[in-house]
């Protein structure tokens, strides 16, 4: 409670100003804040739709402070601190609720830039591949005439402007063939990458096998079961 005639703020409900000795007159309230129920409605109303990106929020917990301050020092004559409190909650809570949201997509958004950066980075310092190496697909069952082979790259397509990939379609004793595909991708610490794409039949159901493999001209087993694997091997010199 504030006192009309010297300012001081005095308790609730308090009968004489404690700093100047002055006379309470309680009064019935005359009217309600407008501002606080201006504050009660921009908060609630637009909650559904953000706050508008938070300036109707901002707006609703602004009113909310100045409706607040005046009810307290109208000496009883302005109610409505309920509508006041109500509107300064609400915006808050969306404020923050909205906050969130933004830091949340700016992580996701960061986290997209700096993988996208780092493989056009890859990209830009080593476009074509410099290590030699066979992809093979090799049948357990010993038969060395039902194994396939084909160099990861050529130089004719060093040469060329299209992307570096290779495909091996291998028959396979059921019939159908190992069919395998794989792509130059970039290169990182040293390593080459490529996507390997696997296609492996069966009597009762085709599989596909999906991989990335890092390439540092060593041998490296990029798919294997029962009856076939397919290896990635460096090139004699």
């Amino acid at each position: 409670m504030y006192c009309q005639k010297c300012g001081a703020d005095n308790l609730e409900n308090a009968g004489i100003c404690q700093s100047c000795g002055g006379v309470f007159v309680y009064s019935k309230p005359i009217k309600t804040s407008g501002m606080a129920i201006t504050s009660m409605i921009l908060s609630v109303s637009c909650f559904p739709f953000l706050g508008v990106f938070g300036i109707v929020w901002i707006l609703g917990l602004v009113f909310g402070l100045i409706a607040l301050n005046r009810i307290n020092k109208s000496g009883g004559q302005l109610k409505g601190k309920g509508f006041a409190i109500a509107g300064i909650a609400v915006s808050s809570t969306g404020l923050a609720i909205l906050l969130t949201l933004v830091g949340v997509l700016l992580i996701f958004n960061s986290a997209s830039t700096v993988s996208i950066h780092k493989k056009l980075k890859m990209q830009e310092e080593n476009k074509q591949p410099e290590i030699a190496g066979v992809v093979q697909v090799v049948y357990t069952d010993g038969d060395p005439n039902n194994n396939c082979a084909l160099p990861l790259f050529t130089q004719e397509q060093l040469h060329d402007d299209n992307e570096i990939a290779g495909q091996i379609e291998c028959p396979s004793p059921i019939g159908k063939p190992v069919i395998v595909k794989w792509e130059f991708t970039g290169e990182d610490e040293g390593e080459e990458l490529y996507n390997f794409n696997i296609t492996i039949p069966g009597e009762d159901k085709t599989s596909v096998f999906v991989k990335t493999v890092e390439y540092d001209g060593e041998k490296e087993v990029v798919y294997k079961d029962e009856t076939v694997k397919v290896v990635l091997t460096p090139v004699e010199k």
